[in-house]
């Protein structure tokens, strides 16, 4: 069952709900509480923190002893002005009752450490409610309460309450002193342990409605055992109180009792509401203004217990919260329900309200299951199903339908009220769709889900006998195929050699098998029939399969049979033990002479020759065999080794480096074929050139060095291999010739100056040592060190022609001779010196310009042996002479913006140099002359200066300066390539000095001469509007702000005033004032007003700008009193807020003499808009009438 609230219930911002509280813990168990307070003071939606509590008079302070000693009174602080009587009860408890000499004006706190935290009622001892705002409390919260209504002889301590909405008080508010809280912690746990006690004892179930417990507590028990009789418990506990505190939960246990059974509405087949009220001494409380009980209906939370009566009446919870109603869903129709109410206050409980019954009423019946199939045959099928709930009314009858086989609609089969049904006449092989309702008094359920069965079809005929898809040594993988009449497989196998006949090897549905287990290389039969629901088929065809034989085992280690020669050998091997079930069809016998087995012998013999071999060689052989299984494993290998011979022939020899002189170095590499045997040594043969033969080397390297030979000779070498069987035969013979060496050193040669830049050297050919001189190598050094000799020729000449030299320079020469053996040693050194020449040509010049003048730099050339005189300077036709041997000189008187080719040449004592490469320049052109300047724009502040007309087309850069009136200097007010500018901050009637000059890429042009210029004199500063007071019929003041100016001159004002109508400004005040009277005025006229300042001035009066005009109204004649209005400064709308804005602005529209463009614009966007709210209205009133 499930329960669900009906009506949802505001939150309730309790001060237990907050897991975090800002105030920390409270404690309201340890306050007093004023009884009856109004309904006003104390709304129903407070918690209990507001309750009223009611079994307090005078405020008593319980002292008990924690001994069997008698109670000794202790002092106690009270406020000023009560006192303090002790009294000691019948159980020994000593109390102190505080009391009050006279009825309280209002709110008496309790003394305390913090006597600020309460508040006093008011003054007048009236009952209202006084509000206190504590300390600490953040802002958005509603104020705490009082209770005030205080009976008159009762003392009344107040402590400040939380709101329903409001966080709970700090610690600071409220005074729970330790003895307090102990007895408070106390009470409860004692109150506890007597309930788990008694519910221990308790033969009904706790949730069982019993009257005679509250709480787990017998009404009317006695003391609890332990306690005696001065108020303390055996282990000295304090419990003088507990008698007390006993019977306060007795009167909350009875009030929480007093609850009413709930009502049961909206009552239907599977849902009802409860509803119920609070207890009815918590509700009587309340409306006799009570101070019993103390508690809020929000404390209270009920439980709603729920019995049926199959559960023999045992109660389940179902609900539990502060709500007043619950939904209860999930009920079953036509079912006898109990249900009863339970309070609960915290730990406490009251006892169950009496049940009250209800049965809900019937529907009908629940969905069905789908029938289930007992029994099928090729027609008829047997179904049966399941009985369904009835939901309080009896079953009359189930309908089965079918589709009758067809896949259409659904016709009903059979209707009765038995749970089986057997179909018959049904078609073999048919699919047929069924479906299942119940029926009751109520009405039919909901079909059940559809199921689909199909009839037995006919048996299949004869299959086709299973095929061999793989077959191994000892399985057999077997295949066939599914029709579509075909559910049922049955596989047999016969093997012939246990004459066993056929067995069952698979049954299933499957369409293929793999026989297991079987033996290698056996025929087998196999024979297949098919089945289904009509029954089994015929038996296939017989049909017989082979597995395969198992490979053979290895055939035995191969041994040598007779002599091993040096190229052949015989071996012989023993076939394998094992065939694998099939007979051996060759032998394959493999050898391995290091580079891999190759074949050698295939064939049905166990024995093979091997021919054809290497002497000397070690060889490694194997043997397989082949069967109709495969191929065998290898046998264990056997090492043979044929006997060698001498060593083969080695390779002819070859030269090793370049032939020397008086040595050879000839290499050969080891022969083909050692003839199976290590080679020992080899021997070098040599015939030289006499034909004699001698062994040169004998060793086991394959290099040797032949020394002491002649040069230029040819010689013969042979080489030959040595094993232990013997030397093999010569090889081929390498003709050598020895080497030449190199020529000696040639004469000195002879170097011979031709010019200052050419010298002739000569030298003689050396003695070439054996062989001809092929190449000569000339060196020349600007000095005699070894470090600094470059090679300026190679060649077979015996002179040659040096040039590019520098003349008046000495150079060192040297030559070397070289043939086929190489360069021979250098020549002795011999020296020249060149002649001296003129100068080089002038490099390197640059320049610089001016329109007049062209200045022009170079680099000194080399002199050549002499030093440098003057210089030459070609300008045109011209060639001019310098003083010395400058690098620098200036040309001028030229003219500008021209073009001129300058060369440049040396001269010294030889001669004159070759002139430079052509220099080609322009001088510049003439900086712009300084323009006119022109004042055309004069004004107090500003002055505008012209220079020039149309468009700066040479992008040419003016300066304007203006002279500074302390420092008497000029100053850049402008630089740029327009024609004008302005100069702003000015001063009024000041005369200012101004010159300009004009610079482009030539340079910066002259000053002009000075122009002086003078400001004009500032009129005043412009008025707001002015606003109009005290409007009567036919007079007003106008008043407006006066002109603010920098001047000492004085101002006066003037005032003109206009109908709206004529807009024909009058003047009607001229003076200093800053305001004015208007007289003779037309009543509930429109009037326009302005004001000008004027500037009283040495030259004259100088009148500002008008203000903006002021549209006022006088009051109307009819009209008997006449209220002020408010000044205005913009629109008429705040002067007569009745009269229509078109009314004011269109005459004054029309009257006017001339409209600006913004008017124009106004009048036209107000026109557009009135004629489209037309033709709006229009629209909408022709869409309404259709």
């Amino acid at each position: 069952m499930v329960a669900s609230q009906s009506v949802v219930q505001e939150p309730q911002n309790d001060m237990y709900c907050s897991p975090v509280s800002p105030y920390g813990e409270y404690y309201p168990d340890n306050h007093y509480y004023l009884p009856s307070a109004p309904p006003e003071m104390c709304p129903a939606h407070h918690t209990s923190m507001c309750t009223v509590h009611g079994d307090y008079g005078p405020v008593t302070v319980p002292m008990v002893s924690t001994n069997s000693s008698p109670p000794i009174a202790m002092p106690v602080q009270v406020p000023p002005g009560h006192v303090v009587q002790q009294i000691v009860d019948e159980s020994g408890t000593l109390r102190h009752v505080i009391l009050s000499p006279q009825h309280p004006a209002g709110l008496v706190p309790l003394a305390s450490h913090n006597p600020q935290h309460y508040g006093a009622g008011p003054a007048n001892g009236s009952n209202q409610p006084q509000t206190f705002y504590p300390p600490g409390i953040p802002s958005g919260y509603p104020p705490p309460h009082f209770h005030s209504s205080i009976p008159p002889g009762h003392p009344a301590h107040v402590t400040s309450t939380h709101s329903g909405h409001s966080p709970p008080p700090n610690h600071g508010f409220y005074n729970k002193d330790e003895r307090a809280q102990q007895r408070y912690i106390k009470l409860k746990r004692k109150l506890h342990d007597k309930q788990m006690k008694t519910d221990s004892g308790q033969s009904t179930p706790l949730l069982s409605p019993r009257k005679d417990l509250v709480n787990g507590i017998q009404r009317g028990s006695v003391k609890e055992k332990g306690m005696n009789s001065v108020g303390t418990s055996e282990d000295g506990e304090e419990s003088s109180s507990v008698q007390d505190e006993e019977d306060y939960v007795h009167i909350i246990t009875d009030m929480l009792s007093s609850v009413q059974p709930p009502k049961v509405s909206e009552l239907s087949s599977r849902s009802a509401l409860l509803q119920w009220a609070a207890p009815l001494r918590l509700s009587e409380a309340s409306s006799n203004d009570s101070h019993e009980l103390d508690i809020s209906e929000n404390d209270l939370r009920y439980e709603v217990l729920l019995s049926d009566k199959s559960k023999e009446m045992k109660y389940k919870s179902i609900y539990s919260g502060a709500s007043l109603s619950c939904r209860i869903q999930d009920l079953r129709p036509g079912q006898e329900y109990s249900v009863c109410l339970q309070v609960h206050l915290e730990e406490l409980q009251g006892s169950a309200s009496d049940p009250i019954k209800f049965i809900t009423p019937a529907c009908e019946p629940d969905q069905p299951q789908p029938p289930k199939l007992i029994s099928r045959s090729k027609n008829s099928l047997q179904l049966r199903w399941n009985a369904v709930n009835d939901n309080g009314s009896h079953i009359q009858y189930y309908i089965l339908e079918y589709d009758d086989g067809k896949g259409g609609d659904f016709v009903e089969l059979h209707k009765s009220r038995g749970k089986q049904h057997t179909l018959s006449k049904l078609q073999p092989a048919t699919v047929y769709k069924f479906r299942l309702a119940a029926l009751n008094d109520v009405g039919k359920s909901a079909y059940s889900d559809v199921v689909t069965y199909a009839t037995s079809d006919n048996a299949p005929l004869q299959p086709a006998p299973p095929c061999l898809r793989e077959a191994t040594i000892n399985t057999l993988h077997l295949t066939w195929h599914r029709r579509p009449k075909d559910d049922d497989f049955v596989l047999q196998m016969d093997d012939p050699k246990t004459r066993y006949g056929y067995l069952v090897v698979y049954n299933g549905k499957d369409t293929e098998y793999i026989c297991g287990n079987l033996k290698r290389y056996t025929d087998y039969k196999f024979r297949l029939k098919a089945q289904n629901d009509g029954g089994p088929s015929a038996w296939s065809e017989e049909v017989m399969f082979k597995t395969l034989p198992d490979k053979p085992a290895r055939p035995s280690k191969p041994i040598v049979k007779g002599r091993i020669h040096a190229h052949s050998f015989r071996l012989k091997w023993e076939p394998p033990s094992d065939t694998g079930g099939a007979e051996i069809t060759k032998y394959v016998l493999e050898l391995n002479s290091g580079s891999g087995y190759q074949t050698v012998y295939t064939g049905c013999e166990t024995e093979a020759v091997c021919d054809k071999l290497t002497p000397g060689t070690t060889y490694q052989l194997r043997v397989s065999c082949f069967s109709a299984g495969g191929r065998s494993n290898y046998s264990d290998p056997c090492t043979v080794t044929t006997d060698a011979i001498s060593p083969g022939q080695c390779t002819e020899p070859r030269l090793h480096g370049k032939p020397r002189p008086n040595s050879i170095t000839i290499k050969w590499t080891d022969p083909d074929y050692n003839g199976g045997a290590p080679v020992l040594e080899y021997e070098v043969e040599m015939v030289s050139p006499d034909a004699s033969r001698n062994l040169v080397h004998k060793s086991k390297e394959t290099e040797c060095t032949v020394s002491n030979l002649s040069p230029g000779c040819e010689y013969l070498f042979t080489v030959r291999a040595v094993n232990r069987i013997g030397p093999g035969p010569w090889s081929d013979s390498l003709a050598v010739k020895s080497g030449a060496a190199p020529p000696d050193a040639p004469a000195a040669p002879t170097a011979t100056p031709k010019s200052p830049f050419h010298v002739l050297v000569e030298w003689q050919e050396p003695h070439y040592n054996g062989a001809p001189v092929t190449e000569y190598r000339l060196e020349m050094s600007p000095s005699d060190s070894e470090d600094q000799f470059l090679s300026v020729f190679q060649g077979t000449a015996t002179n040659y022609d040096v040039k590019g030299l520098t003349p008046f320079t000495a150079y060192y020469f040297r030559v070397q001779a070289c043939n086929n053996a190489g360069y021979g040693a250098f020549s002795p050194v011999a020296a020249t010196i060149t002649p001296a020449a003129p100068p080089a040509a002038v490099s390197s010049i640059h320049c610089d310009r001016t329109p007049t003048s062209i200045t022009l730099y170079w680099n000194e050339p080399a002199n050549n042996g002499s030093s440098i005189m003057h210089y030459n300077v070609e300008i045109g036709d011209q060639i001019i002479t310098t003083e010395g041997s400058v690098t620098n000189y200036t040309i001028e008187s030229l003219n500008p913006v021209t073009t001129y080719k300058i060369k440049i040449q040396a001269v010294n004592n030889v001669g004159a140099g070759a002139y430079s490469a052509v220099l080609k320049t322009t001088t510049l052109p003439l900086p712009p002359a300084a323009p006119r300047l022109e004042c055309i724009g004069i004004a107090h502040n500003y002055l505008k200066l012209k220079w020039g007309e149309g468009k700066n087309h040479d992008f040419t850069q003016y300066c304007v300066e203006m002279e500074n009136t302390r420092t008497k200097e000029f100053q850049c007010v402008y630089q740029g390539t327009a024609f004008t500018c302005k100069v702003n901050k000015l001063q009024e009637l000041t005369p200012y000095r101004f010159r300009i000059c004009a610079s482009n890429d030539a340079g910066d042009g002259d000053y002009s001469v000075e122009y002086e210029f003078t400001t004009s004199i500032a009129p005043p500063t412009g008025l707001k509007a002015p606003k109009a007071v005290d409007i009567e019929q036919r007079s007003c003041i106008l008043e407006w702000i006066p002109s603010r100016n920098s001047t000492a001159d004085p101002i006066i004002y003037l005032v003109q005033v206009c109908r709206l109508r004529d807009q024909d400004f009058k003047q009607v005040y001229k003076g200093s004032d800053t305001k004015c009277s208007l007289e003779n005025l037309e009543p509930g006229a429109d009037y326009s007003a302005r004001v000008c300042p004027i500037r009283l001035a040495s030259s004259g009066e100088l009148p500002g700008p008008f203000s903006l005009p002021l549209t006022f109204t006088t009051a109307a004649a009819e009209t008997p009193v006449i209220p002020k209005l408010s000044p205005s400064t913009s629109s008429p709308t705040h002067v007569h807020r009745n009269r229509n804005y078109f009314q004011y602005i269109w005459p004054h529209l029309m009257h006017s003499k001339s409209m600006s463009d913004q008017q124009i614009v106004m009048v036209g966007t107000f026109l557009f808009m009135l004629v489209g709210i037309v033709i709006a209205v229009v629209v909408a009133s022709l869409v309404k009438i259709d």
